[in-house]
């Protein structure tokens, strides 16, 4: 049963916080149970955070030995060596000029700003560093019309990452013989929702859609998404709209073709790799459908000239300890997508047997 250190320690992690009483508990811990790989990388992260590379690398080594599919302590050693190895060091001109980057924790945002500031008065972060808390409690706080000027410069930056996978490159080339671009790298292409953002690839208003979207707050919850999605409403005012509904229409009911042959498996083992689930109009998963045989199911017998947003995939929530780390970590983040996009490649294959 979980100790009163162990249980601070994690709330401490799940709100970002990874200075001194972390790194106290963290080393207790460690010290009561050196196998606890859980104990380890907090405290490696703790000593990440306070500049001690050599401490932090000693302890995701560790935590490789007792288990070497470690995602987090891989990804840990990975910016480890890109804080070590910078791939150009950014002009004292050029860093002055950017505006400072508020930490995603609550605690560092809750410091850096009285609580009566709204989301757009603070400064607008211009890379990508992973989501945190305070990202989640700012897309949770902004309307929609300041979404796109508060998220797109960090949203942009994570694309132009998922870009250069090559499960990017495979997926664009498949839609498009020699295409090597997946998604668009402009702040139009970050679209607003109601506490929510989302983007997907060159082409996918009026096709399938790789899709990575974010909603935060009340009622869905705080929940990153990644993987495929149709969009076969008549919405909007979107060029070609009269044959794009048709055409959409048309991979929709090839996605169902392929959900009613054996080919589902092309699916349904993706979606149970990476736990997935389904979003059926919107308003985030549909927790109450737990496995991806009765997801496909449903899939199968939608009217397609009836609905109007389906999408399965991966979901990342806040609230779970694991996947906040993920979600926080830039290279963790990043590598969970590609392992996303790879396993859709045979899916995404066949829905282009239309074309």
């Amino acid at each position: 049963m979980p100790s009163a250190a162990d249980d601070r320690a994690r709330a401490l992690a799940v709100a970002q916080n990874f200075g001194p009483e972390a790194l106290d508990l963290n080393r207790r811990l460690v010290a009561a149970n050196p196998a606890d790989a859980g104990s380890r990388t907090r405290l490696a992260r703790c000593y990440l955070q306070a500049g001690l590379l050599d401490e932090a690398e000693a302890e995701y080594r560790e935590v490789l030995r007792l288990n070497p599919r470690n995602l987090i302590a891989a990804g840990g050693l990975e910016a480890i060596e890109a804080q070590r190895h910078p791939p150009e060091a950014v002009s004292e001109k050029t860093r002055a000029a950017r505006p400072a980057r508020v930490r995603g924790d609550g605690a560092a945002r809750a410091a850096a700003a009285p609580s009566s500031l709204s989301p757009s008065s603070e400064p607008v972060p211009q890379s990508f560093t992973g989501f945190g808390p305070g990202d989640f409690a700012e897309l949770a706080g902004c309307r929609r019309g300041e979404i796109q000027a508060r998220f797109a410069p960090r949203v942009i930056d994570l694309v132009r990452r998922v870009n250069a996978l090559t499960s990017s490159v495979e997926i664009a080339g498949i839609r498009e013989a020699g295409k090597r671009q997946l998604f668009r790298v402009g702040r139009s292409d970050v679209h607003p929702g109601n506490a929510h953002w989302y983007v997907f690839n060159l082409g996918g208003r009026w096709e399938p859609q790789c899709n990575i979207g974010m909603y935060a707050g009340r009622p869905v919850g705080n929940w990153l998404r990644i993987g495929i999605g149709f969009n076969v409403t008549e919405d909007g005012a979107d060029s070609e709209r009269a044959t794009g509904v048709t055409q959409v229409r048309d991979y929709f009911r090839q996605f169902q073709r392929i959900l009613a042959s054996p080919r589902r498996s092309l699916l349904l083992g993706w979606m149970v790799k990476e736990n997935g689930r389904l979003e059926y109009e919107h308003g985030g998963p549909r927790l109450e459908i737990r496995e991806p045989s009765q997801a496909a199911t449903l899939v199968a017998g939608i009217d397609a000239d009836q609905c109007g947003w389906v999408f399965c995939g991966k979901w990342l929530r806040l609230d779970d300890l694991d996947e906040a780390a993920i979600l926080s970590d830039p290279v963790l983040l990043v590598r969970t997508i590609d392992r996303v996009f790879t396993g859709l490649v045979p899916l995404w294959r066949a829905l282009h047997e239309i074309g």
